[in-house]
């Protein structure tokens, strides 16, 4: 898919070859933020530790939901934020919100990811902050879901992040300084039989997360993991439903979930700017999400495969 974005100056860049085509108004004529921050310590630097205040962040699936709920954290912060999303439009109504400059990208393009990375390093300078967020979901039984629905889930949500962790935090870790979050989920430490895809997703999206920390931390940059629990965002939107959950009653009662029980994305943006601040290595959000994450390795397999066994009669509980 071709990246088209709109840049600091105004110029439209099209993904075939990076080339200006034309001229267009910019968002916003000044990022928000003081650009003025305060020095970090050495130590500061070895924690992986970012003062928010003039930062340089980029969000991944700004559009919407958790990604647009971080956004407005950050620029509450002080920060200068780079609100990116395959939605054109939903970038442009978050940069506005928060700001900041919008960018339409599809993260699952590791063409368009690269482009994007040299327009943003040319024009900004390498980012303090990456907030790999765009996702998306499935759910449905193994032998529902085609392998063409698996390269889908698989390429926005794991290969996204690690198509944007190569292209910005790369240089993140030569200058020394930075911060990424992760954005996992609670499905990627608390299995069901019906979110195979989508949990398996998370579960290596934290599992990296924690391998970069290990790698990346000592040389200045953190690295977070926020793992979600049942939110109430747009996600159901962007949800492919197999099998038995592809049923009227079935996708009803998920967005019932979501409506009656989903935590407000606020708290979660709230959480991703304290792994931030605090350089937390996973951050669990929502009761259901901490409780998941408290007692994975203390209840015994067979207790699993009971709330397993629960889940597939109709309360398995979705994320973001």
């Amino acid at each position: 898919m071709d990246l088209t974005l709109t840049s600091h100056n105004g110029t439209i860049f099209n993904g075939s070859g990076g080339t200006k085509v034309a001229k267009v108004t910019k968002v916003g004529t000044q990022m928000g933020g003081n650009p003025t921050r305060k020095r970090r310590t050495a130590r500061d630097r070895r924690r992986g530790r970012v003062e928010l205040g003039g930062s340089l962040c980029l969000v991944t699936g700004a559009g919407s939901g958790i990604g647009l709920a971080t956004a407005l954290a950050l620029s509450a912060r002080g920060a200068r934020v780079l609100a990116a999303d395959l939605d054109a439009a939903s970038a442009k109504r978050a940069a506005e919100d928060c700001g900041g400059i919008a960018y339409e990208v599809d993260v699952a393009d590791r063409r368009a990811v690269r482009e994007l990375a040299d327009s943003v390093h040319s024009e900004h300078g390498v980012l303090d902050v990456l907030v790999n967020n765009a996702g998306v979901g499935m759910s449905g039984p193994f032998c529902d879901t085609s392998l063409e629905d698996w390269d889908w889930i698989l390429g926005v949500n794991l290969m996204g992040v690690i198509h944007c962790s190569y292209a910005f935090g790369s240089s993140m870790v030569e200058r020394g300084s930075g911060h990424v979050v992760n954005v996992s989920s609670g499905l990627g430490y608390v299995h069901t039989p019906n979110e195979p895809a989508y949990g398996t997703t998370k579960a290596a999206v934290l599992a990296l997360s924690r391998s970069l920390r290990a790698d990346w931390r000592p040389k200045g940059v953190g690295v977070s993991a926020v793992c979600p629990g049942v939110i109430a965002t747009p996600i159901i939107e962007h949800t492919r439903f197999r099998g038995e959950q592809a049923g009227t009653d079935a996708v009803r009662r998920v967005r019932e979930l979501f409506a009656r029980h989903g935590h407000p994305p606020r708290i979660v943006g709230e959480a991703i700017v304290s792994a931030i601040e605090r350089d937390r290595p996973v951050v669990p959000v929502g009761a259901e999400a901490w409780a998941g994450w408290v007692v994975r390795g203390v209840v015994p397999s067979r207790v699993a495969d009971t709330f397993a066994s629960v889940s597939a009669r109709g309360l398995s509980w979705g994320t973001r």
